[in-house]
């Protein structure tokens, strides 16, 4: 009898053992688990930021460029009216905005992505999509302005021009209150 109680205790110490070794195991599972959830919290919020800081630099851009673009409308629109290129004082000069979305694509596929508040995906992809808009229709100007160049452009050539551009003064109004719109709900507790 001594044997066999010595040989269950024996088994009873190495299923103690097993016991341990699995528990632990699990502990330190659940531990990385942990570790690992939270990197991905702290990367959403840094993913998040990246894409509020772009979208405050687009507005920027946005901001920067409205005044020479809504200058070279005019002067387009007194060219069409004259109907005489005497009017076009200069140049043909557009400057538009170089917009990013480069955040806004890295947060979308990354790993942190379902760590997003919906919300705040939706209002971004609205943002986004009235930025694709803006971008669509600046390749329309540059198409229009291409055109012209290396040519006696006449005032017929710069009526696509001006069309493109009483087109992208709109959404560029549109764009800048709609990322404006995007900032405030962001900066919202």
């Amino acid at each position: 009898m001594a044997k066999s109680s010595g040989a269950g205790g024996r088994v009873f110490n190495l299923l103690l053992e097993a016991s341990m070794v699995v528990f632990a195991v699990l502990v330190a599972l659940a531990l990385e688990e942990w570790r690992q959830e939270q990197r991905l919290l702290e990367f959403a919020e840094r993913a998040q930021a990246a894409v509020v800081a772009e979208v405050e630099a687009n507005l920027q851009e946005l901001d920067d460029t409205r005044d020479a673009l809504l200058t070279m409308q005019g002067v387009l629109a007194e060219v069409l009216e004259a109907g005489d290129m005497a009017a076009m004082e200069g140049d043909l000069e557009i400057t538009l905005p170089e917009l990013s979305h480069a955040a806004w694509e890295v947060a979308q596929g990354s790993e942190a992505a379902p760590y997003f508040e919906y919300e705040w995906v939706i209002e971004m992809a609205r943002a986004y999509e009235v930025l694709e808009v803006y971008a669509n229709s600046s390749d329309n100007v540059i198409a229009a302005v291409s055109q012209v160049i290396g040519r006696d452009p006449t005032v017929d050539h710069f009526a696509d021009i001006f069309g493109w551009l009483a087109i992208i003064n709109g959404l560029h109004t549109q764009a800048e209150d709609r990322l404006q719109s995007v900032l405030d709900v962001a900066s919202e507790p």
